[in-house]
C-alpha cells in the first residue's frame, strides 16, 4: 500500500499502534547538527503555538514536536524558530521536551501517532530507541521529519541539518588561513585538536573533518587531540594543563562553542590571549557561534567560527512536510538525492520576530540533497563567522543573545 493510501485509511480508521520493546540506546544520529550548549536560554517546558483549522485528511493543521529543549541559547533558537514559523503558517505546534530521556521521546512519538497530529517533527535524542516508534508512525500514516539530529530509520521522508564533518573541515581551512597570516615564515605549525565526547558520532565527525584537512598539509603538526567532553570547564582545565606541561602551540581547534570558550579562558589564565595580528597570538577556530563567541571573533581573539543555520532547520522541514501531507504522502515532492536546492527554488517566508525580520537572509543556501541512513538528507550550508560579519543580524547568536 502506498504512503498516501495508507495515511488516508489509517487516519480515518483511527488505527492503534502496536507497542514494541525499546531498542538499544545508541548515541548520535548520523552526520548532522549537535545542538550546542552554553548561554542562558531556554529551559522550556514545551507548549502549543499556532491556531489550527479544521482541515481535511490531507491538510497540515497540527504537528507534534519532540526534541531536547534545554542547553542554552542554541537550542532555544532551534525550538523558538519552529514555534514562530508554525504560528506564521497557521500550524498548531505541540512541543514536548524529551527530558533527555529516550523512553520519554518514544512515548511522545507514539502519543502523537495515536492522536490527531498530522505529522511529527523529531530532534532525535538516541537513535536506536526512537527508530521503532518512528517506523510505526510512518506505517500508521503519520509522517515523521527529522531535524538537527538524524534518525537511523530509513522510512522518513526527510532529514534537515548541516554536516558535522564538513563543519570540521571548514574550521580546518580557516585555521590554515589564520596560521598563514599570523606565522608566514614558520616551516611547521603546531596545532591542538580539542574534540567532544569520545564515541559520540557528531564529535567524531567534527574532529575527523578537521584532522583530514590538516593531514593534507605537510606544514601542520597536530601535536595532540584532547577530549574536552563538549564542556567549557573541562576544555579550559585540559588545555591549560597541557600547555603548562608542553609549551605553547600556534593554533587550537575546538569542536563546539562551549569548548571554544573554555580554550579562550585557558589562554586568558595563562596570559596568552592576544588578538590576531599581534605578537604571540594563538590562532583559534571552532564550531559554533553564540552570543559570547561572536564578539570574541569581532575582537580577533577567535579567528573564525563555523556556525549552523539552526533557526532554518525546522521551517525547512515544515515547508516540505506541508507539501508531503497535502500531496497524500507523495515522495516526489521531496527534492531528489543528488540535486541542489537554492533560495530561488525554496522560499522560507520571513516574519517579524525577536525584533528582526527572521529568515530574510537564506544562510542555509544551497541545500545539497544527500542520502543518509537510507533516507533523503537536506544538507544545509554552514556560515563562517569572521571579523567581517560577526555582527550581522542573520547570525542566530545575534538574535538569541
Amino acid at each position: 500500500m502506498r504512503h498516501s493510501d495508507r495515511r488516508r485509511f489509517l487516519k480515518m480508521s483511527g488505527a492503534a499502534i502496536t507497542t514494541v520493546s525499546l531498542a538499544g540506546c545508541a548515541g548520535g544520529g548520523g552526520d548532522g547538527g549537535d545542538g550546542g550548549d552554553g548561554g542562558n536560554g531556554g529551559d522550556g517546558d514545551g507548549g502549543t503555538t499556532g491556531d489550527a483549522g479544521d482541515g481535511g485528511d490531507n491538510s497540515l493543521d497540527k504537528v507534534g514536536m519532540t526534541a531536547y529543549v534545554r542547553g542554552g541559547s542554541w537550542i532555544t533558537a532551534y525550538i523558538e524558530a519552529a514555534e514562530f514559523y508554525a504560528e506564521d503558517q497557521g500550524i498548531e505546534l505541540d512541543v514536548r521536551p524529551n527530558q533527555q530521556s529516550a523512553q520519554k521521546q518514544v512515548s511522545d512519538i507514539r502519543e502523537f501517532t495515536q492522536s490527531d497530529h498530522d505529522a511529527i517533527l523529531v530532534g532525535v535524542w538516541q537513535t536506536g530507541a526512537a527508530e521503532g516508534a518512528i517506523n510505526q508512525a510512518m506505517e500508521a500514516g503519520t509522517p515523521v521529519f527529522a531535524t538537527n539530529a538524524d534518525t537511523s530509520s530509513s522510512e522518513i521522508p526527510l532529514y534537515v541539518g548541516f554536516s558535522n564533518y564538513d563543519g570540521g573541515a571548514s574550521s580546518a581551512e580557516q585555521m590554515l588561513n589564520a596560521l598563514e597570516q599570523q606565522y608566514p615564515d614558520k616551516d611547521t605549525w603546531r596545532v591542538l585538536n580539542v574534540r567532544g565526547v569520545q564515541g559520540n558520532q557528531s564529535a567524531n565527525q567534527r574532529s575527523q573533518g578537521f584532522l583530514d584537512v590538516m593531514a593534507e598539509n605537510d606544514g601542520v603538526e597536530v601535536v595532540q587531540t584532547l577530549n574536552g567532553e563538549y564542556a567549557r570547564d573541562v576544555a579550559q582545565s585540559t588545555v591549560q594543563e597541557w600547555i603548562q606541561a608542553n609549551g605553547r602551540v600556534d593554533g587550537i581547534y575546538s569542536g563546539n562553542l562551549s569548548m571554544g570558550l573554555g580554550v579562550v579562558q585557558a589562554l586568558r589564565n595563562l596570559e596568552m590571549l592576544v588578538p590576531q595580528g599581534e605578537e604571540g597570538h594563538i590562532c583559534l577556530t571552532q564550531m559554533d557561534g553564540s552570543p559570547e563567541v561572536n564578539p570574541l571573533v569581532g575582537e580577533g581573539m577567535i579567528d573564525a567560527a563555523v556556525d549552523q543555520p539552526n533557526y532554518f532547520y525546522n521551517p525547512i522541514a515544515m515547508y516540505y512536510m506541508r507539501e508531503y501531507v497535502e500531496s497524500g504522502m507523495d515522495d516526489s515532492v521531496i527534492p531528489e538525492v543528488g540535486s541542489e536546492v537554492t533560495s530561488d527554488q525554496l522560499t522560507i517566508e520571513s516574519g517579524q520576530h525577536k525584533d528582526v525580520e527572521l529568515w530574510s537572509e537564506p544562510i542555509w543556501d544551497p541545500g545539497i540533497m544527500r542520502e543518509q541512513n537510507g533516507h533523503p538528507w537536506f544538507r544545509t550550508n554552514s556560515v563562517v563567522i569572521t571579523q567581517e560579519n560577526y555582527d550581522q543580524p542573520f547570525l542566530w547568536g545575534n538574535v538569541w543573545g
